[in-house]
């Protein structure tokens, strides 16, 4: 979506053609600048269009500045809802689709004369779109007297996949059951969601049972894999994998940020394969490495599936080597390492089963960053798919540009954000059967022409032989064959004339 110039309430929707072209779809006036866009695909079943064919449309969540919460038709652009939340600002938006609920969460709130701070949340359901509870987590709740002098004061709040995460000053992260709290405080006498403003707005008393609670760095923790399994930040330089019922190390699951000369060179992170699957992503700045979770002998432990980019690919420059005047070896105080001048961003589809890596190159010549290319995979046997050039320059180090690559269908965005500029490409994917039938046809064509050839070739031998048959007139014919001709000359002098022409006209052939 294209926004106008600020002061005018309205956005264009464009679709991106496969010649490049940008084709305006509709205009949307908008009640204030959007904040936040989320887009649910899946398709809305209580707003059906007149063609049976396309009854159910995708829907787009715009949260626009002033707390307003509205809800169009991604296709047509036609508006379902325009909502006033509260006269409260309202932070983020997210979708959960496990849970098929949005979900807006307010910033840090604190009233006085009251000491506590509390996080604001609204939730809707998206099917039948109506609005659930109003949730006001507060510190004075959260975590509860009894945890409280143990795992520190409420700092932060989240709502995630029915659950409820509060991080602490103390670097905790508590979980509780947020579906539990949600039915709790549903309100069964708000008919619309344009009523629900002045009556439900509603704090939680009292804190549900605990269900997990441990220490995250940074809160950097990540839930996962079957059977559960957690990752944690420890410290600022490890990172660790857990099982999530036992709280024990997996063998091989502990990850540090340094290399071989103690010094951090990227900040590295892990993540759960976004396919459900028992496995993990290491990702570091200039490479990517696929970790299964195993069990044998009722321990689990991580093995290394596949790494890019691989190590038999990957070549050491040998330099020559350097003496002084004297004739004494020169020897380097420091090793250096090619692959910080790498950047590796990746994207994974799991309906389509795709892997897509982009390499991008530091250009020191002229300080900016080359993309270089872009590699798909089989994202299950990690099978090389196809590989593509791309090779474009643009501005920044890749210290400074976040790049980001993304996979939508058939169109492949590459988006390389340098503060508030961002470069945008965009490629849609074709098919190659046509290449691949172009390709079988001229093998067969090839093979034809070389089959013809040969043909004509042993045609052209024989032709030659015959040829060199029938020229006896020119063969040279050696001395211990005229001796053996005069002899049979001279046996046949009685003979007729005729058999001695013959006799004379004998050929021999070499």
């Amino acid at each position: 979506m294209e926004l106008n110039v600020p002061g005018v309430s309205c956005g264009v929707m464009k679709r991106i053609c496969g010649d490049g072209r940008l084709l305006p779809l509709y205009k949307m006036d908008l009640y204030s600048r959007p904040k936040e866009l989320a887009i649910y695909e899946i398709p809305d079943p209580n707003f059906k269009a007149s063609i049976p064919q396309q009854e159910y449309q995708p829907v787009m969540f715009t949260l626009c500045k002033g707390g307003v919460l509205m809800r169009h038709n991604l296709e047509n652009g036609r508006l379902y809802n325009k909502i006033q939340l509260s006269h409260l600002p309202a932070g983020s938006l997210s979708v959960s689709f496990l849970s098929d609920v949005v979900i807006i969460k307010s910033p840090k709130l604190k009233f006085l004369p009251r000491t506590e701070s509390l996080f604001r949340f609204s939730v809707f359901s998206m099917h039948p779109f109506k609005h659930l509870a109003t949730l006001d987590i507060a510190s004075s709740v959260f975590p509860d007297g009894e945890h409280k002098s143990q795992y520190g004061k409420l700092r932060n709040a989240e709502i995630h996949d029915d659950m409820l995460l509060v991080m602490t000053n103390k670097n905790f992260t508590l979980i509780y059951d947020a579906q539990k709290i949600i039915k709790e405080k549903m309100m069964g006498n708000v008919d619309t969601a344009e009523e629900f403003v002045s009556k439900c707005t509603m704090g939680v008393e009292k804190a549900p049972p605990l269900l997990f609670v441990t220490l995250a760095h940074m809160d950097i923790l990540g839930l996962g894999a079957c059977p559960w399994t957690y990752i944690r930040a420890v410290s600022d330089s490890v990172l660790e994998v857990r099982d999530l019922r036992t709280e024990e190390l997996l063998e091989g699951g502990q990850v540090r940020w340094k290399d071989k000369n103690d010094v951090q060179i990227s900040p590295d992170y892990l993540m759960f394969h976004p396919d459900d699957s028992s496995r993990v992503i290491h990702v570091r700045t200039s490479e990517i490495r696929f970790l299964a979770i195993r069990e044998s002998g009722g321990k689990r432990r991580l093995e290394e599936e596949f790494i890019y980019p691989e190590k038999r690919k990957i070549t050491k420059n040998e330099e020559p080597a350097k003496y002084s005047r004297s004739g004494r070896l020169l020897k380097t105080k420091f090793e250096l390492d090619n692959s910080l001048n790498r950047a590796i961003s990746f994207n994974i589809d799991a309906d389509l089963r795709v892997l897509v890596i982009l390499e991008a190159w530091r250009d020191i010549e002229h300080n900016c960053t080359k993309l270089l290319k872009v590699v798909f995979y089989d994202s299950l046997s990690y099978d090389l798919l196809h590989e593509m050039d791309i090779c474009v320059k643009v501005d920044g180090d890749i210290e400074t540009n976040r790049l980001s690559i993304h996979l939508d269908r058939d169109i492949l965005n590459i988006v390389s954000n340098k503060g508030s500029q961002h470069t945008v490409l965009v490629y849609r994917l074709k098919e190659v059967i046509e290449e691949e039938e172009n390709e079988m046809k001229r093998k067969m064509l090839t093979r034809l022409c070389n089959s013809i050839s040969s043909d004509s070739n042993m045609e052209r031998f024989h032709l030659r032989r015959r040829a060199f048959r029938r020229s006896g007139n020119t063969a040279v014919e050696r001395p211990t064959h005229r001796r053996q001709n005069k002899r049979r000359r001279a046996r046949t002098a009685g003979s007729d004339e005729s058999s001695n022409e013959s006799d004379d006209d004998d050929e021999w052939v070499p």
